[in-house]
């Protein structure tokens, strides 16, 4: 069977992308989309990505996103992957404003002048302030998927690398989580480094940038308006009374079909 895709990323955070408004993908209907993703995102072997993304029609809005990621398992949310999404409908339908359903509920999302991509997260919530897992301390914060925040002095020894997996899989946590060690530049501006649930270290998570920000707000740190800087570039988070909005640039790198053996 041939899948047609889309790969696109958000400051290096990238997906396969299937699109279901496509006719020719709804026979791809009854895939195992688990195997899929981990076929798919394989380095080397597969196309290679973070994650999969499935962009569907709905009823009641202008699209759905599901997200899968590289080892399979399902993410309610990802903020790069919405931005994505978003940029693709625009492409269809010339429109600047969106309505998409996530698995962490609806996201409204625009197109800006500049071309850059916003999307509206909504508020993020303090799960825990200050817990200890290991020998950090950090904040779990919620947006639509969990995140653990280290603050720290530098990132120079890529700490994420060394400690994300283990703090990932800790059992001081419910579920899974997202882990971001960051190091503030001043009122303004913030430097992540980043291990993803489901796939490891990536160059990019909105999401994480946005509860980033969260975090470093309620410790008194940041701003309303920040700037993010992650390994793959830079996005925006304004702190609206409205939700957390996160924008930034999205690129289509190519697409094509893959042979997926049935």
């Amino acid at each position: 069977m041939l899948i047609p895709f889309l790969k696109m990323h958000a400051q290096g955070n990238d997906f396969v992308i299937l699109d279901y408004f496509a006719p020719e993908s709804f026979a791809l209907a009854k895939l195992d989309f688990s195997s899929v993703a981990e076929e798919l995102c394989k380095p080397h072997f597969g196309i290679g990505a973070d994650g999969l993304v499935l962009l569907m029609p709905n009823e009641s809005c202008d699209a759905q996103m599901f997200i899968h990621n590289a080892d399979g398992s399902t993410a309610e949310m990802c903020g790069s992957a919405l931005r994505c999404v978003t940029w693709i409908l625009e492409q269809k339908t010339g429109k600047k404003e969106f309505r998409v359903q996530t698995e962490a509920g609806l996201k409204t999302c625009y197109v800006n002048e500049d071309n850059t991509i916003t999307v509206n997260l909504g508020m993020p919530s303090m799960l825990k302030s200050a817990y200890q897992v290991m020998d950090f301390t950090g904040d779990l914060v919620e947006i639509g998927n969990q995140h653990f925040i280290v603050w720290v002095n530098s990132l120079k020894d890529d700490p994420h690398l060394q400690y994300g997996s283990a703090i990932e899989h800790h059992k001081g946590f419910a579920q899974t989580v997202n882990v971001h060690f960051a190091v503030l530049l001043n009122r303004t501006a913030v430097a992540i480094k980043i291990w993803e649930k489901g796939c490891g270290a990536t160059l990019a998570c909105g999401t994480g940038a946005s509860a980033t920000v969260f975090s470093g707000i309620a410790k008194g740190l940041l701003n309303n308006e920040v700037e993010v800087l992650m390994p793959g570039g830079i996005v925006k988070i304004n702190a609206s009374a409205n939700g957390y909005l996160l924008s930034g640039e999205v690129c289509q790198s190519f697409q094509g079909v893959y042979n997926w053996k049935i």
